[in-house]
C-alpha cells in the first residue's frame, strides 16, 4: 500500500490525524469562543434579573473574544496537535462553569453553551474523552445547586432529571452519526486506495512490458522491475536471480539491496531461494521462525516473498522482494509479484529468441559454416585487429568447379549434399583460429588469420589437393579453384573479398583447379581480359537471342513470344520493388527462357494434341538444357531463373520439383509471365483467352502453379493499367505505357 493511501486510511479511523482536520476543529472552536464572548456582552444590558457582576462579566466576555479570535486566527493548529484541543474545549466547560454564577446562579441561561460543549465533544473527539465532557456538562449543570438555594427550591432539579439524559441522547446520536460518516468515509478511503493502488500497478506493468515489447536490453530490464516492484509493494529491497546449479545463483538486478549485480551466491538447500527453483507458486514468509535457515533473515530482513520465474520449460530463476518488518506485504502481493514474474520470463525467451535467432542467421543451414554476413562481420574485426597489432591476413575464395555440371549429373539434392561434403573438407585442412565461411551457392571463404600470403597460398593448396584427391558421393571427384589477397593489397574487409574473388576469376580463366594471389598486374590483365570477354560475351548473346526468335519462328503463334514474356515479367519485378539494374537482368534472362526448346523435336514441339509421357519428359528437359546452354554467358542467378522457370510451389514442377520457399522469384515472374502469354494468345488448339479470365485463374492457382507474389504483382500491374488488350488478328497482348512505381 502506498503512503498516500495509509494516510487516507488512518483518517477514516481517527478524523484528528489528518493536519486539516485538526485545522477544521480548531477554527470552530474559536468560533464557539467568539459566539459565547457575543452574547455575554449582548446579556449585560438585556432587561430581565440584574447581573450582579458585571465587571467580571464583561472582563471574562473579552477574555472569551481574544481566546476565539486567537483560535481562529493565530493558533497552527496543523502542528499543536490533540492537546491544544481539549485545552480549548476544557477550558470552554470551566469558562462556562464560572459565567454561571455572574449571571444568575440557577436562573442564569448560560447552561445553553454546554451544548457546544458536548456537541463539539461528540463530533471531534473519540468515545472516552466525549464521555469525559458529557460528564463535565453534567457537573456544570448541577453546580448551582451547591452555591445558590433558590436553586434547590425551583425547577433546577427537574430540569437536571430532564437535561441528563437528554445530553446523554443527543450527545450519542451526534457520536454515532458521526461513527457512520466515518464508517463510510473508511470504505470510500479504501477504494480510493486500492484504485489508486490498481492505477499504479497498472501503470508500473506497462513500462515493464513496454520496455519488454520494445526489445530493451534484459540487464535494463531486470534494474526495471527490481525498481518497480520494489517501490509498488512497499519493500526495502528488490532483485532477479538467475539458477546457475542447484547450488549457486547470480544476482541480475538488484534494487536497495545489500548484493551487487552480477554476484554470484552459494545457496543453503533451505534457503526460499532454493526452494523456489521448485516450487509451483510464489513463497511468502511473513515472519521468521527462530531456527529458519534464510540468507534474507541473516541480512536482517524479517519478511520476504519469492515468485519463481520460468523460461520455456526450464526454471529460470527468482524475483525477490524483502522488508526488514515482519507482515509488511499487503494479501495478494504474491500474485502482484507473479506478474512481474511472467513479464521477466517474456523478456528472458526474447532474448534467447534474438540470440538463437543471431545465430542461425549467421550460419549457413546446409554446411553449418559461417554464411557470406558473419565472415564479413569477422573480417571486419580481424582488418581492424591485425592492423592495430601489425600482423598479416590473408583471405581466400574458393569455388567448385563446374559445379553445375555436377548437379545436372546427380541432382539438386545429391550436388547439395556433395557440398556439404566439400565443407567439412575444407574445414578439417585449414587451422582451428581460420574462418571458413560459405560465400555463395558453389563459393566458399576462408579467412587466414594471422597468415601472409604464402603462408595462406600453401594451406589452399593443401586444402585444394586434398578435395581433388577425395572420391565424393557416387564416385564423384571435383577440383576447385582459389583467389587469394592479403591486407597489404587490399585496404578493407570489402576489398579482400573483392580482390580474392578476382584472383579467383583468374584461376578459372587459367585452367581451373590452381591457386592465385592476387597483385596489380594481375588487376590490370584481367580488367583488359574482362573487356574482351564482355565484347565476346555480347556477341554470343547476340547469337542465343537469335536462337531463341528461330525457336519461337517454328510454331507462328508463338511468334515474339520470349520478347513479349520478357517485357511483362520485367514490368512484374519493377512491381516488386526490383532496382533497374536486377529488372534488366531479368529481361535479359526471360528472352532466352525457351533456348532450351532448340533440343526438343519438331514433331513434339509443334503436335497439335496433347503429348504422350514419353513426349512430356521430352518437352520437359528444356528448361535444364536451357541453362546449360547460357550457362557461359549469363551469371549463376539468371541461369538459375531460367533453369526454375517450370517450377511450382506445390512441388510438382520440373526439373527439381522446388516448392515455393527454394523458387528463386525471378523464376517465378518468369513463369507467370510465360502463362499469360501462352493464354491470352491464340494457339493452334485454341484462340486466346478473356484478361480478365486468365488472371481469375491465375488468382486462383496461387500458391499451387503460381508463387503468392507473382500473382500480386500480376495483380497490382492490371490495376495499374499495364495489362491492356489489342484485338489483333493473332489475338496477341500488347502493353500500356510503363507504369510508374514510387
Amino acid at each position: 500500500m502506498t503512503a498516500r493511501a495509509r494516510q487516507l486510511v488512518t483518517y477514516g479511523q481517527d478524523r484528528l490525524s489528518m493536519p486539516g482536520e485538526r485545522r477544521l476543529a480548531g477554527r470552530i472552536g474559536g468560533a464557539v469562543w467568539l459566539l459565547f464572548a457575543l452574547t455575554l456582552l449582548v446579556m449585560v444590558p438585556m432587561p430581565g434579573r440584574p447581573i450582579g457582576h458585571v465587571g467580571a462579566v464583561v472582563l471574562l466576555a473579552v477574555a472569551a473574544l481574544v481566546a476565539g479570535a486567537a483560535c481562529v486566527l493565530l493558533v497552527p493548529w496543523e502542528r499543536a496537535g490533540r492537546a491544544a484541543l481539549h485545552v480549548s474545549s476544557g477550558l470552554g466547560l470551566l469558562a462556562t462553569a464560572l459565567v454561571g454564577p455572574l449571571t444568575g446562579g440557577g436562573d442564569s441561561p448560560t447552561h445553553e453553551y454546554l451544548w457546544f460543549v458536548l456537541v463539539y465533544a461528540a463530533f471531534f473527539y473519540a468515545l472516552r474523552p466525549a464521555l469525559a465532557y458529557w460528564a463535565g456538562c453534567v457537573v456544570v449543570s448541577a453546580m448551582p445547586l451547591f452555591y445558590d438555594s433558590a436553586a434547590l427550591g425551583g425547577n433546577l432539579i427537574r430540569e437536571l432529571v430532564i437535561v441528563v439524559p437528554l445530553y446523554g441522547m443527543v450527545g450519542a446520536i451526534v457520536y454515532a452519526g458521526r461513527e457512520v460518516l466515518a464508517g463510510l468515509s473508511r470504505r470510500a478511503t479504501r477504494l480510493g486506495a486500492e484504485q489508486e493502488r490498481l492505477a499504479e500497478e497498472q501503470s508500473s506493468l506497462r513500462r515493464v512490458a513496454t520496455a519488454v515489447a520494445a526489445g530493451s536490453p534484459p540487464q535494463a530490464i531486470f534494474t526495471l522491475v527490481s525498481s518497480e516492484v520494489g517501490r509498488l509493494l512497499g519493500a526495502d529491497a528488490a532483485a532477479i536471480a538467475r539458477y546457475l546449479s542447484e547450488e549457486r545463483l547470480q544476482m541480475m538486478g538488484v534494487w536497495q539491496g545489500r548484493t551487487e549485480p552480477a554476484q554470484v551466491l552459494e545457496l543453503d538447500p533451505g534457503d526460499e531461494l532454493a526452494r523456489a527453483r521448485t516450487a509451483t507458486r510464489p513463497i511468502r514468509i511473513d515472519r521468521y521462525e527462530d531456527d529458519a535457515v534464510s540468507r534474507a533473515r541473516t541480512l536482517g530482513y524479517g519478511s520476504l516473498i519469492v515468485a519463481p520465474v520460468s523460461a520455456g520449460m526450464t526454471r529460470w530463476g527468482a524475483l525477490v522482494v524483502a522488508a526488514r518488518a515482519a507482515d509488511a506485504f499487503a494479501p495478494g502481493d504474491e500474485d502482484r509479484l507473479s506478474d512481474y514474474a511472467d513479464l521477466i520470463a517474456t523478456a528472458v525467451a526474447n532474448a534467447e529468441d534474438r540470440a538463437r535467432l543471431d545465430r542461425q542467421a549467421g550460419v549457413d543451414a546446409l554446411t553449418g559454416l559461417p554464411n557470406h554476413r558473419a565472415l564479413r562481420d569477422r573480417l571486419e574485426n580481424e582488418v581492424c585487429r591485425a592492423r592495430r597489432h601489425g600482423r598479416p591476413l590473408t583471405v581466400a575464395v574458393v569455388d567448385v568447379d563446374r559445379f553445375r555440371e555436377l548437379t545436372d549429373r546427380v541432382g539438386h539434392d545429391e550436388g547439395e549434399q556433395t557440398l556439404a561434403e566439400i565443407a567439412r573438407l575444407l574445414r578439417s585442412t585449414v587451422r582451428e583460429e581460420d574462418v571458413v565461411a560459405r560465400l555463395g551457392a558453389d563459393e566458399f571463404g576462408i579467412a587466414f588469420v594471422e597468415s601472409d600470403r604464402s603462408t595462406a597460398l600453401l594451406a589452399a593448396d593443401r586444402a585444394r589437393r586434398a578435395i581433388g584427391s577425395a572420391t565424393l558421393r557416387h564416385g564423384e571427384r571435383v577440383t576447385v579453384s582459389v583467389g587469394l589477397c592479403d591486407l597489404e593489397a587490399a585496404p578493407s574487409a570489402d576489398e579482400l573479398l573483392r580482390r580474392a574473388d578476382a584472383a579467383l576469376f583468374w584461376s578459372k580463366e587459367h585452367g581451373r583447379d590452381r591457386s592465385w594471389i592476387y597483385d596489380p598486374s594481375v588487376a590490370r590483365d584481367l580488367a583488359g581480359y574482362a573487356r574482351r570477354r564482355a565484347l565476346d560475351d555480347e556477341h554470343a548473346l547476340a547469337g542465343l537471342r537469335a536462337l531463341a526468335r528461330a525457336v519461337d519462328a517454328k510454331d507462328p503463334t508463338t511468334h515474339e513470344h520470349s520478347e513479349r514474356v520478357a517485357t511483362l515479367a520485367g514490368r512484374l519485378a519493377s512491381m516488386r520493388g526490383w532496382d533497374d539494374v536486377w529488372v534488366e537482368r531479368l529481361r535479359e534472362a526471360a528472352v532466352l527462357h525457351d533456348v532450351g526448346k532448340v533440343g526438343v523435336p519438331d514433331a513434339v514441339l509443334l503436335k497439335p494434341g496433347p503429348l504422350d509421357d514419353c513426349e512430356l519428359r521430352l518437352m520437359r528437359e528444356h528448361a535444364a538444357l536451357g541453362a546449360r546452354i547460357v550457362r557461359d554467358m549469363l551469371d549463376d542467378a539468371q541461369v538459375e531463373w531460367i533453369a526454375a522457370h517450370h517450377e511450382r510451389p506445390d512441388g510438382r514442377g520440373y526439373p527439381y520439383g522446388l516448392t515455393a520457399a527454394d523458387i528463386p522469384e525471378g523464376a517465378a515472374l518468369i513463369a507467370i509471365a510465360d502463362a499469360w502469354d501462352s493464354m491470352v494468345s491464340d494457339r493452334l488448339q485454341r484462340p486466346g483467352r478473356d484478361a480478365e479470365d486468365v488472371l481469375a485463374e491465375c488468382r486462383a492457382l496461387a500458391g499451387r502453379q503460381f508463387t503468392a507474389e507473382a500473382v500480386e504483382a500480376l495483380e497490382a500491374l492490371h490495376a495499374r493499367g499495364g495489362l491492356v488488350m489489342a484485338a489483333t488478328r493473332m489475338h496477341r497482348p500488347t502493353f500500356a505505357p510503363e507504369p510508374r512505381v514510387a
